[in-house]
Formats: C-alpha cells, structure tokens, sequence
C-alpha cells in the first residue's frame, strides 16, 4: 500500500520537481522570472501594478504637455494675430504665456521682444501726442484770457500760431481742447456783435477775423466781418461828408451823407448831416421892403429986404 502511495506521488514530486528547476541556459546565481512570479503571487502583482502606475504617470504626463502645446500654440498664435495689428500690449501678454514647460513657444520671446520695443515706441509717440494737445489746449486758453482784457489782435496773433493739424487731432482726442474751442467760439462772436452794437468797427473786425481763424468754415465769422468792413467803409464816407459841411459845401455834404443812409438807415451820425445840409441849402424867404411915410417939406427961400424970410409952397403938378 505504501509503495502505491509512493508509486502515485512519483509523477507529481516529479513536476514539482521541474517547476522548481532552473532552465539549464541560465547563468549561475541567476533565476528565471517567471519561475519567480509562479512561485511568489504577491511579488507578480505588485509588479503588475507598478507597471500599470508608470504607464498611467507616462500618459498623464503626455496628455499635460499635449494641453501645454495646446494651449501654448493658442496664445502663439494669438499674439500673432495682435502683432500684425498692432496690439502690441496684446501681443507681449500673449507672448510672455505662450511657454511649454518654462520653455518658449517656437520664437515666441524674440516676437514678443519685438512686440516690447513696438509698444515702448507707441507709448512714446502717445506721449508726444498728448504733450501737443496740452500746448493746443494751453494755446485756446491763452486766447481766452487776451480775450477778456479786450485784446482783440492777441487773440487773432495767438490762435495764428497754433497749427491746424494739431488743433484738429486735438479736438478728436480730448474734451478739454473740445470744451475750450467751443467756449472761445462763442466768446469771440459775443464780442465781435458788442463791438458792432459800439460802432468799434476795427476791433469788430479784429474780433470776426480770430474767429475765422478759429473756425475757418465759420459762415457767423464771415457775416460778423463783412459786417465791420462795411462799418467801417460808411464811418469813411460819413466824416466825408462832416468835412464837406464844415468847409460849406453842402450839396457834396448831403449827397455822401444820402449814400450812407442808403446803406444803413440807423448809421450813427447821418441823419445828423442830412438834416443840417437840407436845412443850409433851403432857400431863404426875401426880405419884406418897407415904404417911407410921407412929410411936407418947406423950402425956404432967400431972406428979403427988411430982415424977414417967405416961405413958399413946392410946385404943384400941372393938371391932366
């Protein structure tokens, strides 16, 4: 029974026999993995599982540096675009983030050095821009200031100066310039209209002349000035005509008087002259002359002898 039992377990003690055999190609000291993994279940799975944990790391790590060149290749592309614009802000942001672990985005830092010295040049541009608009706006001032003392030419002198260009970029770009050209213009009118209402012909003029300049398509400045000229052309005619009258000549007095009525009625002054120069060439009423009361007459007649005169009646008229 005993040799049965044996005989049985021959077979079996045999391929336990051959599992714990080494192939015999391997070197000494050397043992065969697998065999390893058969006779240790635990160590084979915690290899298993390391195995699977850097295959996860390994595509983790692939699929964050496919997000990093997503969106890397996003902001390159962005800053692409706001470069040939002329966004440059846009573009040195979009820039500075288009990195892929740390490292730049193709050429992305030379581009956005690019872009840095572009903005540093526009920003200086900008500067300049608004240091002329702060002059343009200093100049409008100024004018506005000679304008209230009463300077008239100041004004025209000062507004002369400022160049045309740079008062029309400044009125775009900044309400104060826009709030002190409106002011001036309206300023400039009011006193070109004062002085017409003070018969100052000249400093009207002066006053129309500034706000053309101001406004060179102003039809207001246009009226206000052809207004003085003509002013001032009656005012002319009109001390021709006082001149005319004080030397006596009144019919030159009165027809230059009459051509300036002609124009403006209410000029001041030539009702004055036209009333004195009829008045001086009316013609005068006679003079009424007067008859001599008659009076008897005596003649006396030569002494006669004895010391006693005669007295002797005139001659009568010899009957019809």
């Amino acid at each position: 029974m005993n040799r049965l039992q044996n005989v049985e377990n021959v077979p079996h003690n045999a391929a336990a026999q051959n599992d714990t055999m080494e192939p015999p190609d391997l070197p000494d000291g050397w043992r065969s993995a697998e065999l390893v993994d058969w006779k240790d279940p635990y160590l084979a799975a915690n290899r298993r599982a390391r195995a699977r944990r850097v295959a996860l790391v390994v595509i983790v790590v692939a699929l964050v540096i496919g997000v990093l060149l997503w969106i890397a290749a996003t902001h390159y592309a962005r800053g692409v675009s706001a470069l040939e614009d002329h966004a440059y802000s846009t573009a040195v942001s979009e820039f500075s983030v288009a990195r892929v672990l740390v490292f730049p985005y193709r050429d992305a830092r030379s581009l956005e050095e690019q872009a840095r010295r572009a903005l540093q040049a526009e920003d200086a541009r900008y500067e300049q821009a608004e240091a002329r608009r702060a002059a343009v706006v200093a100049q409008l001032e100024k004018a506005g200031a000679r304008l209230e003392a009463g300077d008239a030419d100041g004004v025209r002198t000062t507004l002369q100066a400022i160049n045309a260009d740079e008062l029309r970029a400044a009125l775009n770009r900044s309400d104060s310039a826009q709030e002190s050209y409106d002011a001036l213009a309206l300023d400039l009118a009011a006193a070109a209209r004062r002085a017409l209402g003070n018969a100052a012909w000249g400093r009207a003029g002066s006053f129309a002349a500034a706000l053309l300049v101001l406004e060179p398509s102003s039809e207001l400045a246009v009226a206000l000035g052809s207004r003085a000229r003509t002013g001032a052309e009656l005012r002319t005619k009109l001390g021709e005509a006082k001149d005319a009258a004080h030397r006596g000549k009144w019919r030159a007095a009165l027809r230059l008087a009459l051509a300036v009525v002609a124009i403006r009625k209410d000029f001041p002054g030539a009702a004055a002259v036209v009333a004195d120069a009829r008045d001086a060439l009316a013609p005068k009423p006679k003079p009424v002359a007067t008859q001599p009361t008659p009076a008897a007459t005596t003649a006396v007649s030569p002494p006669q002898a004895g010391g006693g005169s005669a007295t002797t009646t005139p001659p009568q008229p010899p009957p019809p």
